[in-house]
């Protein structure tokens, strides 16, 4: 129990840091392909099997009057686990490579933060279904999840 609970804590440290290093890329490197910073990502997550046991998300979104956010564009990694969904918006359709179609009219959210017009941020989300070694506590792992919004 106490390796798991130890293997749990280094995972979720592994997935938040992902999900700045991803949401610092995302905003600064404006010309590079969102689908590109989600490969790094997956590909430098060690030791976590992302490419069968997690999934990241990225989803663009520009602010409005009323301080709420309109999703402008949504990304996800194309290997992993699609039964982990993103908490930010959900996409109704993916196209090709990971890219959603962003319906018409866009969808209006609450990221919890009070966006002014002028901002477009990225919400970056890494989840992960952690596998326990031993079940003698609990038969099936958590879900870890980290958001950074920048």
């Amino acid at each position: 129990g106490v390796i798991d609970f130890g293997r749990a804590i280094h995972y979720n440290n592994v997935i938040v840091n992902m999900s700045r290093e991803g949401a610092n890329l995302a905003a600064r490197a404006s010309g590079l392909p969102k689908q590109n910073i989600i490969v790094a990502l997956v590909e430098t997550a060690e030791p976590l099997a992302m490419k069968t046991e997690g999934m990241v998300y990225i989803t663009e979104v520009t602010g409005r009057a009323d301080g709420s956010a309109q999703v402008e564009a949504q990304f996800r990694a194309t290997s992993g686990d699609s039964g982990l969904v993103s908490q930010t918006w959900t996409c109704p359709s993916w196209g090709a490579g990971g890219v959603c179609n962003v319906p018409n009219p866009r969808p209006i959210i609450n990221l919890g933060v009070n966006l002014l017009p002028t901002d477009r941020v990225f919400a970056v989300e890494v989840m992960y279904d952690y596998q326990i070694l031993l079940d003698y506590v609990m038969k099936v792992g958590p879900k870890l999840y980290s958001r950074t919004i920048l």
